[in-house]
């Protein structure tokens, strides 16, 4: 199949409007065999990369839209994944980096665990496939709630993925209030601590957390604070996918639970736009490709 995709970003660099049509390629088009020949060499491995399980999960794991507009359970175990990963590799306190942040839309796809609670590494692929990089920062408090505003700026209206899931923060926003003021009260939790708890952020204060590149290094879905005044940027040595395999093989079977990280004050459940997700035939295509990419390096 092939075909035309027109997308407009407004000055910001937000995707805010998309249009395509695909174009069946029928029987007057004729397949390239060195394509094929590659695909077959390949197929093995993509299947078995695919369907080897890394872990087990008792519950569903909600991702896609639901993540881009309220807490999800997925982008909960996500971002304490890269909090749990941070804390074996601090060698002071229970952690160096207690907070942590995820886009909601870098979360592509519901997981329906298998027989057993299985989770595959395939299926991983497929609700992460961009390859991210975990990198640590440090940020002052003030830009922190920029940051979180920044994230629930939209209302529904628009395909965005700038909605953070987070761990080590406790949110409450009014989304009547204008955008990027909507933020009513932010909590965070303590890293240099005995005993971790929750303290109201400090403007004043830095606070070491951790992001997925994306975010960190490129400042994607307009989150160029995080790329611009975040300082002492290091990148752990995994990446998100390779991340969450570590959680799995290491904490199965999984439970994750919304657990009123993320509050609205006006009583609504949802607060940034709903985006657009990929296709799934888009999904397979970005797992094969990245197998072959990783069987060519290795």
């Amino acid at each position: 199949m092939d075909g035309r995709l027109n997308l407009t970003f407004n000055d910001d660099g937000d995707l805010i409007k998309y249009s395509g049509q695909p174009e069946l390629l029928g029987s007057s088009i004729h397949q390239d065999e060195d394509v094929l020949q590659l695909l077959e060499v390949y197929r093995p491995e993509i299947n078995r990369v695919n369907s080897l399980v890394v872990g087990q999960s008792k519950v569903t794991l909600e991702g896609g839209d639901e993540c881009r507009k309220r807490e999800c359970n997925f982008g909960n175990l996500i971002a304490d994944a890269m909090v749990a990963y941070i804390a074996t590799v601090s060698p002071d306190t229970w952690t160096s980096a207690p907070i942590a942040v995820v886009n909601g839309g870098s979360i592509r796809t519901t997981i329906m665990p298998g027989k057993d609670g299985a989770v595959t590494r395939g299926e991983i692929l497929g609700a992460m496939p961009f390859g991210n990089s975990i990198v640590t920062l440090s940020l002052s408090g003030e830009d922190l709630v920029k940051t979180l505003e920044i994230g629930a700026r939209s209302n529904g209206e628009t395909s965005r993925g700038e909605f953070l899931q987070v761990s080590g923060i406790r949110v409450t926003y009014d989304m009547t209030k204008p955008t990027l003021s909507r933020v009513v009260s932010v909590k965070v939790r303590c890293g240099k601590c005995r005993i971790p708890e929750y303290e109201d952020v400090d403007p004043t204060k830095n606070y070491t957390i951790v992001a997925p590149s994306f975010l960190a290094i490129d400042g994607g879905d307009s989150h160029y604070i995080l790329s611009e005044h975040g300082a002492n940027k290091q990148t752990a040595d995994l990446g998100d996918v390779d991340l969450l395999v570590w959680y799995f093989e290491r904490y199965s079977p999984v439970i994750p639970e919304v657990q009123g990280r993320i509050r609205f004050s006006d009583g609504s459940a949802c607060s940034a736009a709903s985006g657009m997700s990929i296709p799934r035939g888009l999904s397979v295509m970005v797992i094969a490709l990245f197998v072959v990419k990783m069987s060519m390096t290795t």
